[in-house]
Parts: C-alpha cells; sequence; structure tokens
C-alpha cells in the first residue's frame, strides 16, 4: 500500500513540474508599451485586405507586426496606466482585451505600440485618453490552440 502511495505521489509531483514548465514562458511572457485606437471602418487591413475581422482587432507596430508574422495572432493587451496625455486615470475595472493582429500600424504615422479599435480600447480605457500605457503579451490560450493544432495535424497527416 505504501508503494502505491508513493508512486501516486512521484507521479503527482512529475505531472505538476511538466505542467508548470510548459507554461511558465507564457505567464513571464509580457512586455510594456502604449496603446492608441483607431476609428471604423477598419478595412481594408494589411493582414485580411477588405475582409471583415470584427471590432475586437488591432494594428501593430513594425517590432510586433514582423513582417506580417503577427497577423491573426491574438495578444492580451492591459490597460496600466495613463500617460498624462489625457485623462490621468483612464483604465476601466475590466482592464483587459484580447484582440487579433489585423494591420500593420503605419510607421510614419504609428504613435503606439498597439493601436486598438475603438471598441477594444473603450472595453479596457476611457477613448478620451487617447493614449494609455500597457502590458501586452500573445494570447496564452491562442498559443495552446497552436500547439494542438500542429499536434493534430502532424499525427493526422503524417
Amino acid at each position: 500500500m505504501a508503494s502505491v502511495f508513493k508512486s501516486f505521489i512521484a507521479f503527482s509531483v512529475m505531472t505538476f513540474l511538466c505542467f508548470s514548465l510548459c507554461f511558465y514562458p507564457f505567464a513571464l511572457a509580457q512586455d510594456s508599451g502604449t496603446a492608441t485606437f483607431n476609428t471604423p471602418p477598419y478595412v481594408p487591413s494589411k493582414c485580411y485586405g477588405y475582409e471583415d475581422r470584427g471590432v475586437m482587432i488591432a494594428a501593430a507596430s513594425e517590432g510586433i507586426f514582423n513582417n506580417g508574422e503577427a497577423c491573426g495572432r491574438y495578444y492580451q493587451v492591459t490597460c496600466v496606466s495613463g500617460t498624462n496625455e489625457g485623462t490621468p486615470f483612464p483604465c476601466l475595472v475590466s482592464g483587459s482585451v484580447v484582440v487579433m493582429i489585423t494591420d500593420l500600424c503605419p510607421p510614419d504615422s504609428c504613435r503606439g505600440t498597439i493601436d486598438l479599435s475603438q471598441e477594444a480600447f473603450a472595453s479596457i480605457a476611457d477613448p478620451n485618453s487617447g493614449v494609455i500605457n500597457i502590458s501586452y503579451q500573445h494570447n496564452p490560450q491562442d498559443l495552446r490552440e497552436e500547439a494542438c493544432i500542429e499536434e493534430r495535424t502532424s499525427t493526422d497527416f503524417g
């Protein structure tokens, strides 16, 4: 009976460590920057042309956009504080939103790290602020879905 209990404990510890190490990078992968917003219409976009991708979308600065590699990726954006350029305490209680990157923020006129849709911005901050300080990260749910898709594809097709 004691050996079964020891085996169970060892298995539980190993499982916990595997999951912890697997998801640890996601918890640390937050960057900081600023967010602005743009107003409709949101098409055409650099990623999808005239295809409507909804309103919880964003344009990425060149660093995030990375020659289009960010197209279709989801980012969690969290309002951290105001920039003193508008409303001093703009963040709403909800504070975070998940958006899909659909466009490149034009380098010559981009004022933020991420240019949110007006609807996405208004869900986390007072639009009167215009610019907010944010933390952002590639959405962990999106990363897990990509891993599952890759695993199914390699298992199902070769």
